[in-house]
This record gives C-alpha cells, sequence and structure tokens, in this order.
C-alpha cells in the first residue's frame, strides 16, 4: 500500500463506501459462501482456473482461522456471563438493577476504554490482546469469589454484568484491528464476511448454552451462577492461544510515542470531527443508542416481571437471543452484502434508527396488551439490525480509517455511543419506575429514535464529499 494512498474506492475492503454511480469497474469479489470471481486471482495465478480461486480463498481463511477462533470464543464465554448474570441481577433488584447497573456500566466503559486509547495503538496489538484478556480474567475470578459469599452475592452479580459488557465491547476491537493489520483492502473482501459468520457462530453458543442450562441445571440441583466459572477460565486460555498463534506475523507493532490520555483522545476526535460524515455517525449513534438500550431495559423489567422465575426468564432472554443471531447469520449469508451494496455504507447505517423506531412502537402495543410474545418481537425489532447490519457497515466505515488511529477511533465510534446510550437509558428507567408504569421508556425512546434520522440524512449527504478527506489518507502499515 502506498504512504499516501486516498480511501477512496480502492481502499473499500467491500467495495460500496462510494455510491454505486461512481463506482469504476475494478477486480472484486462475490462474498456469499465461498463463491469468488475468477478476476481476484492473485499474480502469477490461472485466471481462467476455478481452483485457483478456490485455493486463494482457502489460504485467506487459513490466515485468519486463529483471528476467527478468537472471536468466537470471545462472544462465547462474554454471552454466557453476560446472560446469567444480566437475568439474575434484574431478578433480584428488579428496574432499580437498571437504574444501578446501566450508569455504572457506562462510566466504567468510558473510563477503561479511554485508559486503553493511552496505549492501545502504541504497542503490538498481541500485547494488547494478551493484557486486556488477562485483565478481565482476574476481574471475572475475583466476582465469581464475590458471588459465592452470601453477604455479597448481589454485588458480584452486579460487577460480573459489568465486565461481560466491556469484555464483549472492548476485546473483540482489539481483534478486529489485528484483522484489519493482517489483510489488504481486496483480501479483505473474501475473508471479512467468513470471519464474521465465526462472530455469529459464537455469539450463538455463547447463548444457547445460558438458555439451555437451567434445563439441566436446575433438576440436578446445580446453582445457575455455576455457568460463570467458564469466563475467566476461558478467557485466560484465550489469552495465551491468540499471541502464540500470531507469532511471527506482520501485525502493527504500534506508534511508540508515550501519549497521555487527553492526547490519544484528541487524536481519535480530531478524525471524527474533522470528517464531516463521521461527525454525523457518531451523533446518530448516540441518539439512537440511547432509544435503544431504553427498549433493553424495559424489555428485561418486563419480561421479569411477566415470568417471575429467575430460571424462566434466563431460558426466555437466551432463547430471544439465540433466535436474533439465527437471524443474523441468515441475513450475514443471504442479504447483507446485497443490502449494503444497495445502499451504501451511510445509508445501512441508517437502518438502525429505523429499527428503534418500528421497535418502540411494537412494544408500547404489546406493554398496552400486556402480551409477552410481542414484547420478544419488538426487541428483535431493535437487535437484528443493531448485530447484522448496522455491526457490518459500522466494521466497513471503521475500515477507511488510516492504521495508526483505527483502534482510537474504533473506541471513540463504538464505545462512547453505547456508553452514553447506557447513561442516558438508565435515567429513562429511573423515571419510568417513579411513574409505575413500564410504558414510558418506550415512549420517550420512540422521539429520540426518530430524532437520530436527522444527523443520518446529513451522514447520508456528506458521505460523498467525506471520501476525499485528507484525513482519510492512508499512511504507510505501521507493521511494514
Amino acid at each position: 500500500m502506498s504512504d499516501d494512498t486516498a480511501a477512496t474506492g480502492a481502499d473499500d475492503p467491500w467495495g460500496f463506501a462510494a455510491g454505486s454511480a461512481s463506482r469504476q469497474p475494478r477486480g472484486g469479489a462475490d462474498f456469499l459462501g465461498d463463491k469468488v470471481r475468477l478476476n481476484e486471482a492473485k499474480p502469477g495465478e490461472d485466471r481462467l482456473n476455478p481452483e485457483s480461486s478456490v485455493s486463494a480463498m482457502a489460504a485467506l481463511r487459513q490466515r485468519a482461522r486463529p483471528l476467527a477462533v478468537s472471536l468466537a470464543a470471545v462472544f462465547v464465554f462474554g454471552f454466557i456471563t453476560e446472560v446469567v448474570a444480566a437475568t439474575r441481577f434484574v431478578h433480584f433488584l428488579g428496574p432499580k438493577a437498571i437504574i444501578i447497573i446501566y450508569p455504572l456500566g457506562s462510566l466504567a466503559l468510558i473510563g477503561v476504554a479511554f485508559l486503553q486509547m493511552k496505549w492501545i495503538d502504541r504497542i503490538r496489538r498481541d500485547k494488547a490482546f494478551f493484557r486486556v484478556a488477562m485483565g478481565y480474567a482476574v476481574g471475572f475470578l475475583v466476582a465469581i469469589v464475590l458471588i459465592a459469599i452470601p453477604s455479597t452475592t448481589v454485588f458480584g452479580t452486579g460487577f460480573v454484568w459489568l465486565l461481560a459488557d466491556q469484555l464483549n465491547f472492548l476485546l473483540p476491537l482489539i481483534v478486529w484491528a489485528i484483522v484489519g493489520d493482517l489483510f489488504n483492502t481486496g483480501e479483505a473482501r473474501m475473508v471479512y464476511p467468513w470471519v464474521t459468520s465465526w462472530q455469529y457462530g459464537g455469539q450463538l453458543v455463547g447463548l444457547a448454552i445460558p438458555a439451555l442450562a437451567p434445563l439441566i441445571f436446575v433438576p440436578l440441583g446445580i446453582p445457575l451462577p455455576a455457568l460463570l466459572i467458564v469466563c475467566p477460565i476461558g478467557i485466560l486460555c484465550l489469552g495465551i492461544f491468540l499471541p502464540r498463534a500470531l507469532k511471527g506475523r506482520p501485525i502493527s507493532q504500534g506508534h511508540g510515542k508515550d501519549e497521555t490520555v487527553k492526547e490519544s483522545l484528541q487524536s481519535a476526535w480530531s478524525f471524527v470531527g474533522g470528517v464531516k460524515a463521521f461527525r454525523a455517525m457518531f451523533v446518530t449513534s448516540i441518539l439512537v443508542f440511547v432509544a435503544g438500550m431504553s427498549l433493553e431495559a424495559s424489555f428485561l423489567n418486563s419480561a421479569n416481571r411477566y415470568l417471575g422465575s429467575e430460571a424462566k426468564f434466563q431460558v426466555l432472554y437466551g432463547a430471544t437471543l439465540v433466535v436474533v443471531f439465527i437471524i443474523c447469520g441468515t441475513l450475514q449469508r443471504f442479504s447483507t452484502t446485497k443490502i449494503l451494496e444497495r445502499l451504501n455504507i451511510p445509508g445501512s447505517l441508517a437502518v438502525l434508527p429505523i429499527g428503534a423506531i418500528v421497535a418502540s412502537a411494537v412494544m408500547l402495543l404489546g406493554l398496552a396488551l400486556h402480551i409477552l410474545p410481542i414484547l420478544v418481537v419488538a426487541i428483535i425489532g431493535w437487535w437484528v439490525p443493531r448485530w447484522s447490519i448496522d455491526d457490518v457497515a459500522r466494521r466497513a466505515a471503521l475500515a477507511l480509517v488510516p492504521d495508526e488511529r483505527r483502534a482510537r477511533v474504533s473506541f471513540l465510534v463504538d464505545l462512547v455511543p453505547f456508553a452514553a446510550g447506557l447513561l442516558v437509558a438508565g435515567g429513562i428507567t429511573a423515571i419510568a419506575a417513579a411513574c409505575g408504569a413500564l410504558a414510558v421508556a418506550p415512549l420517550i425512546a420512540l422521539p429520540i429514535a426518530a430524532l437520530a434520522m436527522v444527523p443520518a440524512r446529513k451522514m447520508i449527504a456528506a458521505w460523498p464529499d467525506s471520501l476525499l478527506s485528507h484525513h482519510l489518507k492512508r499512511r504507510k502499515r505501521l507493521s511494514d
């Protein structure tokens, strides 16, 4: 890659950053399953030989396998822990659980992310992964000890939920940053969807286990929190496995500069604030996550109230998320690519606000009729676009960020909106609890989701010009 390559369509790993009208004919790849166009063959390969393209895909997957396995494993351990801890904590405290945990989770995410921003692009990515994994493994062990002590069980459960939220956001961001180091833009078009399919697989397994565990644990008299021990052991093994698997690979060595948190934050914000489309994307994300997290809080409180049993609540929560990720995996296999190519990145990022609007309306209907299945449909309407189209479009947008800033900008664009959503949603839940009406939360979420469409439209309008911004000029890869 040249030192000064502009981040136009040539730097777009999926080939849909620019509008279809502005695309120029070039070698590309359709990535539904194993299908690859013959013109994607590497230099020296026979472009007329299908076996050559299949061999190239197999080689790419072999290189990406340790990262794909690690990403799947992170979500297996993280989702098991989050489902068990969230259902148990809400069952213990009811709406107070959300009012307590959401603001604390928001502040913890922002605090940890800002601390990591100081060194996340400064050192080798494998070292960064090892440090973060070991930190969370120790944290989970401490939390499990607190759960085992009767006087600190509630506190320990809340602590586990906080850690699981962070794990599911921070560790995958580092893995994706490593993927960006190892594969050029042509290779990314073929290998990213395959890595994403592993992510969905890990999420499904991580949700299916806690959904089914009560059916086995309860008859045997095994406490449901016993399942939590899987996480620290698994994360500990993962922290050792991935750095060893990456030994000798050309990943980013880090810029080596000693920066303060303020300097790292300014570097990330200079990019987000300097590119109009990314700035609008940032504002859209904050508004839509405020609405979405309010819907999640309302769903958790409503399901807990209607079911009354911790085991039933855990089964419903886990099973609903299993359905969500089955739908997401199906979309990824058959539709996501077509949607992204048709709507481009900014149009695809506008799908989530629309989903939040629809989910808010459906949840209000379910609460008015007191029908739990309608609430399940409503939350699926929020979760599916969040974990499918929006997630892939967000990865595509961040792939345009220069290597030396990608991890920090990713923290800012991904984590801050989610943290802001948690913080404000905790306040909205408190208002709903004070009013004694669960419908207050989706009633507030609906206009906020609608408001998110305003910056979303600005993002779509500004996208073509933003691709020409000097902020998107790429420097030589740090790993070179």
